[in-house]
């Protein structure tokens, strides 16, 4: 899907589980918080790790 949608961004947080990986604390969050509240994307597609 993400290689469909022409200008969109991979977030992913290695070591989550399915997509409640939202609140976790991790960078995913960061990216997360800034396109819902700019409706900036983050700069290429980022990878995250589960905190803790």
């Amino acid at each position: 899907m993400h290689r469909a949608l022409r200008g969109s961004r991979m977030v992913t947080v290695a070591g989550g589980e399915g997509h409640g990986v939202y609140g976790a604390g991790s960078r995913a969050d960061e990216a997360a918080n800034t396109y819902l509240t700019t409706g900036r994307l983050p700069a290429r597609d980022l990878t995250c790790r589960t905190p803790g």
